[in-house]
């Protein structure tokens, strides 16, 4: 039975009869066509393109029962085409309330777009559906509408971010009840600190969001600035001399270089991001390093602008703790110190200080003020002052009106 559907599938004389222009506006096409494409559990890409093509040139010329009876059928499919998903929506209203409930394969983009919507029937709809995730939650909650908080409390499946779940709380922050359903189904990573290293770069996202979250509201002590590290880190990267590198940040932290190669030369780079938090280098100074990395990395300009905000961002503190649960090493934490003044005697000179503002200049400079010689005025010639008009200095009644 298996081998004659999937030859009727695959059949080169079915798909030319049925892209015919006659029958492509009858219904029994499309559900004969929908009916053999949900036989096969995994379609290759051929038979998915085949099927697409077909289904989206029928479509518009499908009555209403025939689009619930293929909406139906495609929305349990895992691998139904999200663009014939999309033109059923559009098509028929009924589709679209089941679609955006039931559908396995409903695109991101446009559960984020039925999110945002003014359509409050397919907000509800969506807000009832199995497994959504958290970015789908925080835009429903942003609707602000009771029927949908409504359905996503019902919603046993429903992941929620911690944004989302602070909105709530201003929501319904009288309703404490309401408010314990969402509390205890925050969105955690999908993996342990411990496996940082091992991890996909989104669930190394999710890592430090986590980490800054537990850290939010903690007194840390500040990392001492290093001009001079930060200066050695930029020149080693700048001429590509990770092992220097390596051995710089080694006799910093107390580590051996061969334990941070894997952290510096990681391919994503979330892993170097952390340890330059931890060493309290600048943002500055991140984007030059991440610039002079190896490809994956400095050959992408929005990767290297999330890898220096998350340089930013997280505490140091934070990215310390994921450090040493990811490598299982104690990471030296440098605090900053308060500047030290000079132990300076009376007979010792002030050597800091510019010659004109040592005390003896200063001395000779009073001394020199206090004996100078008057000032000598020119005698006025007569031809001078028959020419020249009469200057006077105003009294000083004159001077206290004006001013």
């Amino acid at each position: 039975m298996q081998t004659i559907v999937q030859s009727a599938v695959a059949a080169p004389p079915f798909l030319a009869t049925a892209s015919g222009e006659g029958l492509t506006k009858k219904p029994g096409v499309l559900r004969a066509l929908a009916d053999l494409f949900c036989l096969r559990a995994e379609p290759d890409d051929e038979e998915i393109a085949r099927f697409r093509e077909l289904a989206l040139r029928m479509i518009p010329n499908a009555d209403p029962s025939t689009l619930i009876y293929v909406a139906s059928r495609l929305a349990r499919h895992p691998h139904a085409p999200p663009s014939v998903l999309a033109a059923l929506m559009r098509a028929d209203r009924p589709c679209a309330l089941l679609i955006a409930e039931y559908a396995l394969n409903l695109a991101f983009a446009d559960q984020i777009g039925l999110a945002r919507g003014r359509d409050d029937e397919i907000a509800l709809a969506l807000a009832r559906r199995r497994g959504i995730g958290g970015d789908i939650t925080e835009a429903l909650v942003m609707r602000r509408e009771p029927a949908v908080l409504d359905a996503l409390a019902a919603n046993r499946e429903a992941t929620f971010t911690r944004a989302a779940i602070e909105r709530i709380g201003m929501f319904a922050r009288r309703d404490g009840p309401f408010l314990a359903k969402f509390t205890t189904r925050a969105e955690e990573p999908l993996v342990a600190p411990q496996d940082f290293l091992r991890a996909s770069s989104l669930e190394r996202a999710r890592l430090v969001l986590a980490a800054r979250r537990a850290h939010l509201g903690k007194a840390s002590a500040p990392v001492a600035r290093d001009d001079v590290l930060a200066q050695d880190l930029r020149d080693f990267a700048q001429t590509r001399k990770w092992d220097a590198f390596c051995e710089r940040i080694a006799r910093v932290i107390g580590w051996d270089a061969p334990a941070l190669e894997p952290l510096v030369k990681d391919s994503s780079g979330e892993p170097l991001a952390l340890l330059l938090c931890a060493l309290g280098c600048s943002h500055q100074d991140a984007v030059r390093v991440f610039l002079c990395c190896e490809a994956p990395i400095a050959h992408s300009y929005p990767r290297v602008r999330t890898l220096a905000d998350m340089v930013r961002d997280t505490p140091p503190a934070a990215a310390s703790d994921l450090l040493e649960a990811a490598t299982a090493r104690r990471i030296e934490r440098r605090e900053a110190r308060a500047p030290q003044p000079r132990a300076e005697t009376q007979d010792a000179p002030a050597r800091s200080l510019p010659r004109a503002y040592t005390p003896d200049v200063r001395a000779q400079l009073w001394s020199a003020d206090s004996v100078r010689p008057p000032r000598v005025k020119a005698p006025k010639t007569a031809s001078t002052s028959a020419s020249a008009p009469s200057r006077e200095r105003p009294k000083a009644a004159v001077l206290l009106r004006r001013g």
